[in-house]
């Protein structure tokens, strides 16, 4: 069953999609205000559930977009991020793929911290997904987030019931005074052996990376610039993959709204003008 609602706020009309063993995924889904555009499946992080405060905002882009839950919602989804599958998101873009009012060869994947993981893992995976929009990114896959920590953490993500290769936690007897310190930390070991547990190499279609200098969740400015580098020496095309834009004094999400790292000056500006880059960024992906 497809509920439809009308959020008279912000003139918003959805289609509530909670009907898991009818659809096989729980959603929201905006119609767009202009036909014949790439729709954009927009990816939460660690707070689960919807992610509507970023879906509406690409929403008011004009553009199609499914607000994706894919844990911590109801019983029919994971409790907690850890060993989600990847095949979850099959059904999605079937549906999705399915709607009359928009481009139908391909989609545009947004996500945010975790969601922005998932996103990139998910474009290097399948092609297509013709553009990725990651706020605050990973360049890596990681640990799941769990409530109980006395237990070590599988991959956040999984494959076959078997977990995508992750980078561990690297734990000292000094504690890390930031989480952000844990991060870097382990980000050195996989630096150290040289492997990569993202295949960026079969990423094809353009990437925006956004990004705050003062993220006090993961080094999103320096794993960014390290996606980006890579995808651009790997693209043989004349025109650059990946784009990134790094916020001086922004947090982990670039707004102010949440306290994650950075001033609100700050986060009030990286909001704004993140917000005009996206508007660029799926413009011009929908013009290829």
């Amino acid at each position: 069953m497809v509920t439809t609602l009308h959020k008279r706020d912000n003139e918003f009309t959805i289609d509530r999609i909670d009907d898991f063993e009818k659809f096989g995924f729980i959603a929201d889904y905006y119609p767009p205000n202009t036909d014949g555009n790439y729709a954009v499946v927009v990816l939460g992080g660690s707070e689960g559930g919807k992610p509507t405060y970023l879906a509406e905002k690409i929403v008011s882009l004009g553009y199609a977009v499914l607000s994706l839950a894919y844990f911590n919602f109801n019983k029919f989804l994971p409790s907690e991020l850890e060993m989600i599958p990847l095949e979850y998101f099959e059904n999605t873009k079937k549906w999705i793929l399915s709607k009359n009012e928009i481009r139908k060869d391909g989609l545009i994947l947004a996500g945010w911290s975790k969601g922005a993981e998932l996103a990139l893992i998910l474009s290097s995976r399948d092609q297509i997904y013709k553009g990725v929009v990651a706020i605050g990114p990973s360049s890596a896959v990681w640990p799941g987030i769990i409530k109980n920590w006395h237990r070590k953490p599988n991959s956040s993500w999984s494959i076959n019931k078997k977990p995508l290769p992750f980078v561990s936690f690297v734990i000292q007897n000094e504690a890390p005074k930031k989480l952000v310190d844990l991060y870097m930390r382990s980000l050195q070991v996989l630096e150290d052996s040289n492997k990569e547990t993202i295949d960026f190499d079969k990423i094809q279609n353009p990437v925006l990376l956004l990004s705050g200098s003062l993220d006090i969740i993961w080094p999103s400015e320096m794993m960014a610039g390290y996606i980006c580098t890579k995808l651009n020496k790997l693209n043989h095309i004349n025109r650059p993959l990946c784009t990134h834009f790094n916020y001086k004094n922004a947090g982990h999400l670039l707004d102010e709204r949440f306290d994650l790292g950075g001033t609100k000056e700050a986060n009030h500006k990286a909001n704004i003008d993140s917000t005009k880059k996206i508007k660029e960024f799926l413009k011009s992906i929908n013009q290829i």
